[in-house]
């Protein structure tokens, strides 16, 4: 979770922000890249059931495309 917050402060350049990271999870750690949606989902699925009132629609659609962003990023060097 420290790596998505890293990320929060690195959204203006996702895949610049995080290619150490990307590295990491590509070579040292072969992190299958489907892992990264999967988590995204549960991060997804936490959130809605620890915040339900704060959880809206709109907070919904951010969080998820915030994450799809995040997933690609960390996929960038699979590639």
């Amino acid at each position: 979770m420290s790596g998505v917050a890293d990320a929060v402060s690195k959204i203006d350049d996702l895949n610049a922000g995080l290619l150490n990271l990307s590295e990491l999870h590509a070579f040292t750690l072969r992190v299958d890249p489907a892992n990264f949606k999967i988590l995204a989902h549960n991060i997804l699925v936490v959130l809605s059931i620890m915040f339900p009132e704060d959880f809206s629609p709109e907070v919904h659609v951010a969080m998820d495309k915030f994450l799809a962003a995040l997933a690609r990023a960390l996929s960038e060097k699979y590639r």
